[in-house]
C-alpha cells in the first residue's frame, strides 16, 4: 500500500511543476534576406488578416510566417535606405517574394517605382500573434526586472544572516529606461509639374486620392484680384490651407475657416489659394497652422508676398 501511496504523489508532483513553468520566451530569428514587394490604394480599406484595416498610408507589412505585432526593420540591399514597420497582414504569396510592404513603407525605402527589390529584415521585437490597434503604435522593450534578495528580520538568529563579501562591491549603475519604438503616420508627398499633392485615404475607405497641398512658385508676376480679397498689408509669412483650380471650392473652404474664426483671404494667379495671415514672424505663422491642425486641417507655410 505504501508504495502505491508514494507513486501517486510523486506524480500528482511532477503535473504540478509541470503546468506552473512557462515556457520560455522564443529567441527572435537571425536577419533574413530576400525580396520585398508593396501593395497600395487597391488594397485601401480591406481587412487584414489580423483584423484591422488596411491604411497604405501607415508603416505596415506582410509576412507569411512572423507573429502578428512583430517589429521589423527593412532595409534596401542596394540603396540602404531602411524603414520600420509593424506585421499586420500575411503574404506575399507570389513567387519568392519574402515581405509585401505598405506604400508609404515602400516609398521610404524607394521601391515604389522598380516595384520590387533585395531588402535585409532584421527582427526588432516579436509580437504575441494577437489582433493589435491600428498604427501609430507605441512599443516599449523593457529590460528583465532586477533580482530583490529580501532583508533579513531584526529577531532572527546571527547564525542566518546572509554572507557578506569584502569589499563590498560597487553598485551597479541605474541604467535609464529605453526609449520607445515609435511607428507613426508619415505624409506621402508627389509633385506632379508645379503641384504638390498627398494620397488621403477617402472617406468609404475604400481608394486613394490625391489632394493638393502646395504650389511650387513660377517665376512669372501673379495676377492679383481686386483688394477686396487681400489683406491690408503683405510681406512677413502667410499661411496657405489649400489650392484650387475652381473658385467656389475655395469660397467652401473659406466659409468653414470663418465658422472656426479664422480670417482666410483667397489669392490668385493660375489657382485659388486659401491662406491666413500674413504673420510678421514663422512662428506666429507656426502657431496659426496648429491651431489649424488641432482642427483636422492640414496646411503649410510660405513666405508672403
Amino acid at each position: 500500500m505504501r508504495p502505491r501511496i508514494f507513486a501517486v504523489a510523486l506524480f500528482v508532483v511532477l503535473a504540478y511543476g509541470c503546468a506552473t513553468t512557462a515556457p520560455p520566451p522564443a529567441a527572435p530569428p537571425e536577419p533574413l534576406h530576400g525580396i520585398a514587394s508593396w501593395y497600395g490604394e487597391e488594397f485601401a480599406g480591406r481587412t487584414t488578416a489580423n483584423g484591422e484595416i488596411f491604411d497604405p498610408l501607415l508603416l505596415t507589412a506582410a509576412h507569411r510566417t512572423l507573429p502578428f505585432g512583430t517589429i521589423v526593420d527593412v532595409t534596401n540591399a542596394k540603396t540602404h535606405q531602411s524603414v520600420r514597420v509593424r506585421v499586420n497582414d500575411r503574404g506575399p504569396y507570389i513567387g519568392n517574394r519574402m515581405i509585401d510592404l505598405s506604400y508609404a513603407a515602400a516609398q521610404k525605402i524607394g521601391l515604389i517605382e522598380p516595384g520590387t527589390g533585395e531588402v535585409d529584415v532584421a527582427v526588432v521585437k516579436l509580437g504575441n500573434g494577437d489582433r493589435e490597434p491600428p498604427a501609430p503604435l507605441e512599443v516599449t522593450i523593457a529590460e528583465a526586472p532586477a533580482v530583490v534578495t529580501p532583508a533579513p528580520s531584526a529577531d532572527a538568529p546571527v547564525s542566518d544572516a546572509p554572507k557578506v563579501d569584502f569589499p563590498i562591491p560597487a553598485p551597479e549603475p541605474i541604467r535609464p529606461a529605453p526609449e520607445p519604438i515609435v511607428i507613426d503616420r508619415v505624409a506621402v508627398e508627389t509633385q506632379h509639374a508645379d503641384v504638390i499633392t498627398r494620397k488621403q485615404v477617402s472617406e468609404d475607405g475604400t481608394k486613394l486620392t490625391d489632394v493638393p497641398v502646395a504650389i511650387v512658385p513660377r517665376t512669372k508676376a501673379p495676377t492679383t484680384l481686386p483688394s477686396t480679397t487681400l489683406p491690408a498689408s503683405r510681406g512677413g509669412f502667410v499661411v496657405q490651407v489649400g489650392a484650387f483650380a475652381v473658385e467656389a471650392n475655395a469660397k467652401s473652404l473659406q466659409s468653414k475657416l470663418t465658422t472656426l474664426g479664422q480670417r482666410a483671404w483667397i489669392d490668385h494667379d493660375d489657382l485659388f489659394r486659401v491662406r491666413l495671415g500674413p504673420f510678421a514672424t514663422r512662428d506666429q505663422a507656426a502657431q496659426a497652422r496648429q491651431s489649424l491642425e488641432a482642427n483636422g486641417i492640414s496646411a503649410i507655410i510660405v513666405a508672403g508676398n
